[in-house]
């Protein structure tokens, strides 16, 4: 490859980052001028403002950021069709003005979550997706709706408050993401664009309750800024490996919301009502939603007990058994214990399965009753049973002889007494050699010399 087509490909990627960055650039110079020029101009508040979204979004499109592109020139329309009801004066509805601006949030809402697995709803989410909603609906209604009093119709008060509910619902969705994806410096850049755009939603609805609003202010500077930020692509790592089953309760929320918002901005009048209603529903939901806890944590907890415990005999399984001889320090002040029945073969042939698993449940109470509390016992498999205990090999023979000592009672097949022993190997745990297989050949020894 000739030198010239090497040194192109490795410049190219670097040209190509640097270009993404050129709008913002163009948007810090256009809020430093206007901000050392106070009032509103023609030129750079109207016409410059809204021609370097709209260059931005056909970059966008060159550039195959089609979401992107769709989310900056819809708000773009948005904003041209109102500088044009400003300048004209032409006694326009300027809804149709807001219909621009909406739809950023389903697109960005979509360029967020795309490449993130989707799972389905269960009964918590769903109750959790009621309590969002009728919480912040209430909310709203209680504040934001009071200060849309200047608004000149029901849809400009839904569009009002739609703004900081879209916000919000993309600042959740961006939280849950990074706590899936980890924080990188796409994920930064996002959300740094989804807070500008929030403080800009909030001041604007603020500046318009008070009849302070004027176009050029910082709120609108804002807005340009967090379109702008979003124009350089930041796209978050895709994730397939696992599914995270939140995201449909979000749309659920937000289908909900939008729904009661729609509702209180045709009935302006019912607002008190349905606020209080919204809050009676909210607690009794929560309720619902607690007494659900509960129950999984319940669940939960059989789910761990089982996981940890044989399901015949009731004692640790062989699992959490190596998991906890995992834990215990190599420095010989605790002893490993494996214990192996002595003829118990037999007694399966005699007397059958269902005998020989009543005499493991028998032998398992018996050994759990000898130990000591600190003392961890676990059924390993068949006939072997191991124990677990805080306490020097030296001291393990007096610990060994109670577990002899509690078989030397008969067992009961029925009305037949069963006598039946125990070999028990005994190892330091410690870093002199796996602890497992010492006692495993102590106990062999043992089960020999008895023969």
């Amino acid at each position: 490859m000739e030198p010239t087509a090497l040194l192109s490909q490795q410049i190219l990627p670097y040209r190509s980052a640097m270009f993404r960055f050129i709008p913002l650039l163009a948007g810090l110079i256009h809020l430093s001028i206007t901000t050392a020029l106070p009032g509103t101009s023609t030129f750079w508040d109207l016409i410059l403002y809204n021609l370097i979204l709209l260059t931005t979004s056909l970059w966008l499109i060159v550039q195959r950021e089609r979401l992107l592109a769709i989310a900056i020139g819809s708000w773009t329309l948005g904003s041209i069709y109102a500088t044009f009801v400003d300048v004209t004066g032409i006694a326009l509805s300027s809804s149709w003005g807001g219909l621009g601006y909406l739809v950023i949030y389903p697109t960005l809402f979509f360029y967020i979550i795309r490449g993130q697995q989707l799972g389905k709803l269960s009964r918590s989410q769903i109750l959790d997706s009621l309590i969002i909603t009728l919480g912040i609906s209430a909310l709203l209604a209680a504040l934001a709706l009071e200060a849309t009093t200047n608004a000149s119709s029901s849809s400009e008060v839904f569009l009002l408050i739609f703004y900081p509910i879209g916000d919000l619902l993309l600042i959740f969705l961006l939280i849950l993401v990074g706590i899936r994806v980890g924080v990188s410096r796409e994920y930064f850049t996002l959300f740094t664009a989804v807070a500008i755009l929030t403080l800009s939603d909030i001041g604007y609805l603020w500046l318009f309750s008070n009849e302070r609003y004027s176009v050029g202010g910082l709120v609108d500077e804002g807005w340009l800024i967090a379109l702008l930020i979003f124009a350089t692509a930041p796209v978050l790592p895709r994730s397939s490996t696992r599914t995270l089953n939140t995201y449909p309760a979000i749309f659920l929320a937000l289908g909900l919301a939008l729904s009661m918002l729609g509702w209180y901005a045709l009935n302006p009048n019912e607002i008190s009502r349905v606020v209080l209603v919204s809050a009676i529903a909210t607690l009794l939901l929560a309720f619902i939603r607690m007494a659900l806890a509960l129950e999984e944590a319940e669940q939960g907890k059989i789910h761990r007990e089982l996981s940890v415990t044989d399901e015949l005999t009731g004692v640790g399984n062989r699992r959490e058994f190596l998991a906890r001889l995992s834990n215990i320090p190599l420095d010989g002040s605790s002893t490993l214990l494996l214990l192996d029945l002595d003829g118990f073969k037999a007694i399966n042939d005699q007397h059958g399965h269902s005998a020989g698993d009543g005499i493991l449940r028998e032998v398992a109470h018996r050994f759990r009753t000898a130990l000591p509390a600190e003392s961890y016992l676990a059924r390993l498999g068949g006939d072997e049973f191991g124990v677990l205990t805080q306490r020097p090999a030296e001291r393990s023979q007096e610990l060994s002889g109670r577990l002899e000592r509690a078989l030397t009672a008969p067992l009961y097949i029925g009305e037949q007494a069963i006598e039946v022993s125990v070999s028990i190997g005994a190892s330091a745990i410690d870093a002199q050699g796996n602890p497992l297989e010492r006692a495993d050949e102590q106990m062999y020894r043992v089960k020999r010399s008895a023969r």
